[in-house]
């Protein structure tokens, strides 16, 4: 399980699910859940999908409608897409209520029925059964830390992007604010180095961390985000910093974290005692959602701003604490 919810779905006119598409996405979006719907026009489309494993490894829901035109019905579709991918659940719904669905899915396993009307509710039911086979601690941690991960990533991307515009001091200028933490952070290593040499407990031997941290890299970014050249984009500092507060913190203390012993948790509890519960995870995801998107329109806005390259004014590069 991701953030992202993939749905694989086959309507030969998706404009007529429009306000059910919406209605999904603003549902899930609400348990910190992105909806990403990949639709499907013709028998062409599914066929090719459905035969791409790497898609059909990640997608988690098939939707299909009734009536496809052409004389094409959605139990045939059903049945192609069972041939390759048996043990996805799907959902059969169609526009006409009298319809009876499942006697025409009669013989295909994992098919929930509804009509158009009632397509919201039988996703996010369907959803929601997924959702909470995961969302135990392991899975949690799992997902923010795969999340928090891909942000990682596109800071490194947007450092990137950010050096490769500004002038020849501008690189220069960036790549000393790169080497200032890394020295911090070799002299902070040989100052525990020898703190390290008379410790006698194994539990105090963890404290080492890597030289170039993902917090230097939001630093350096939150930074680089106050530099004329990247005056367009300077709104975006809010994210990174909100990020680096807000989120980081709560990303760690997941990580040390443990189940509550007493049957299946509601939550889970710190050594200290302090319990997380699930509405807190749900909002964490809620709060790594927007903040994922955040960061990748800044690396797409940056990507996609004029590639004159600018004085980057002279000035040393801030960097935020």
């Amino acid at each position: 399980m991701r953030l992202n919810f993939n749905v694989l779905w086959v309507d030969d006119q998706p404009d007529r699910v429009a306000a059910q598409v919406e209605g999904i996405q603003r549902r899930m979006e609400s348990e910190g859940f992105h909806f990403n719907s990949t639709p499907c026009v013709t028998l062409e489309d599914v066929q090719r999908l459905v035969t791409d494993n790497v898609f059909t490894d990640e997608v988690d829901l098939v939707l299909v409608d009734w009536e496809l035109g052409s004389n094409l019905k959605g139990q045939d579709v059903i049945a192609l897409i069972r041939e390759s991918v048996r043990y996805k659940d799907v959902v059969f719904y169609s526009a006409q209520p009298a319809i009876d669905l499942r006697k025409l899915a009669a013989g295909l396993e994992g098919i929930y029925c509804a009509s158009r009307a009632e397509l919201v509710d039988e996703v996010m039911g369907v959803f929601e059964s997924l959702v909470k086979k995961v969302l135990d601690l392991d899975h949690m941690r799992g997902i923010v830390m795969g999340a928090t991960s891909d942000i990682d990533q596109m800071v490194n991307e947007c450092l990137l992007t950010m050096h490769a515009r500004l002038d020849q001091g501008g690189k220069e200028m960036m790549f000393n604010a790169a080497q200032e933490y890394v020295e911090k952070r070799i002299e902070g290593a040989t100052n525990l180095a020898e703190k390290l040499r008379q410790i006698t407990k194994l539990e105090e031997l963890f404290e080492a961390h890597d030289i170039l941290t993902a917090n230097d890299r939001l630093r350096m970014l939150g930074g680089a985000l106050k530099i004329k050249t990247f005056e367009a984009q300077s709104a975006y500092r809010k994210s990174v910093v909100k990020y680096q507060q807000k989120t980081i913190p709560k990303r760690n203390e997941l990580g040390h974290l443990v189940l509550v012993p007493e049957g299946r948790p509601i939550g889970v509890t710190a050594a200290g005692g302090k319990t997380v519960n699930m509405d807190e995870m749900r909002e964490l995801r809620k709060q790594i959602l927007g903040l994922r998107t955040d960061f990748q329109n800044l690396l797409t806005a940056l990507r996609n701003s004029s590639p004159v390259v600018a004085a980057a004014s002279g000035t040393p590069l801030e960097k935020d604490n």
